[in-house]
């Protein structure tokens, strides 16, 4: 009986021993998960506090609190955010994009807005690429939040544009997976909105007195101002129609002028005739100018139209 009574006392105590354990962890884990649902909770409600002053909270507040693991403290990490997923929603769209390309072999209008929109695309992720580089962090900025809203303006129109493209030429079905499917008009729309909020905050931004009395404003740099004020332009490239000059076409120079690796300002002299095409300077293809023999003397038309199967976008004299 004392025997059976020693082995009771053993067993009560390695009972008891095992629930000391188990019972701090259980209270451990127990107050861990409390405390990360309490941290999901007031992060999600960070969020949504301030997605509920954008127009469209409902993509705000899906993107940025799947993409973030902190809430933004302040408006600029917030535009940051926007920006951010807006970027990334445009990666993809884009890349959808890119694959739509087989399926409208032998369908020229389905194939122009294709065409279109791929290179909009384009555009709008090297805007928003520009925007996020630019913008920085608070000591390492190089452009004004004026700058971002030109940027972010110019990404949404792209969206825009890819949209009516495919309307005018009655291919909406076919495009509206690519233009609509992924937010980036809203996520754009968003970060617009709070862009301009900062925008309204910063002094003197969309207006310089020490501009007011000069030639140029303050951003066209000293040696352009120079160029612009001597009475002859001296060009990198010529375009002549008789073949006097380095090509007979505008494209011509404008292709030969993208192979050079200094993106400073390219100047070329398109001298006096009628150049019946279409230019495209490409979106890497910068600071370039054309310069001319006079308004009624160099001419650069194009006959291209919706009713001939062209969007407007692509019907452009000259475009990007």
């Amino acid at each position: 009986m004392a025997m059976k009574n020693i082995y009771l006392f053993v067993a009560t105590f390695l009972v008891l021993f095992i629930l000391s354990l188990i019972t701090p962890t259980a209270l451990s884990i127990s107050h861990h998960h409390r405390h990360h649902d309490h941290h999901h909770r007031h992060h999600d409600h960070t969020i949504s506090r301030w997605c509920s002053q954008t127009p469209h909270p409902g993509p705000c507040n899906y993107y940025i609190s799947r993409r973030f693991a902190a809430a933004p403290r302040r408006r600029l990490e917030f535009r940051k955010m926007l920006i951010q997923v807006a970027m990334e929603r445009a990666l993809e769209a884009r890349g959808h994009a890119s694959q739509l390309e087989s399926s409208c072999e032998n369908k020229p209008h389905e194939k122009a807005a294709w065409r279109d929109c791929l290179k909009l695309y384009d555009g709008t992720v090297l805007q928003l690429n520009r925007t996020l580089s630019g913008l920085g962090g608070p000591h390492k900025r190089s452009c004004t939040d004026f700058d971002a809203q030109t940027w972010l303006s110019t990404a949404l129109t792209n969206i825009d544009t890819c949209q009516t493209g495919s309307s005018e030429l009655n291919v909406s079905e076919f495009i509206t997976p690519v233009a609509c499917g992924y937010n980036v008009s809203e996520l754009l729309c968003n970060s617009l909105a709070v862009n301009a909020k900062l925008l309204e905050n910063q002094e003197a931004i969309n207006y310089n007195e020490t501009d007011h009395d000069r030639d140029f404003p303050s951003w066209v740099s000293n040696r352009e101002r120079r160029m612009l004020e001597s009475p002859g332009i001296k060009a990198n490239l010529v375009v002549a129609k008789d073949g006097s000059g380095h090509f007979r076409s505008v494209q011509e120079a404008i292709n030969r002028a993208a192979r050079r690796r200094i993106h400073s300002r390219f100047v070329i002299h398109v001298k006096r005739g009628v150049y019946r095409e279409n230019i495209e300077v490409g979106v890497g293809n910068r600071n370039i100018m054309l310069v001319g023999d006079g308004l009624r003397y160099t001419i650069i038309t194009s006959g291209r139209s919706v009713k001939a199967g062209y969007t407007t976008y692509s019907s452009a004299t000259a475009g990007t």
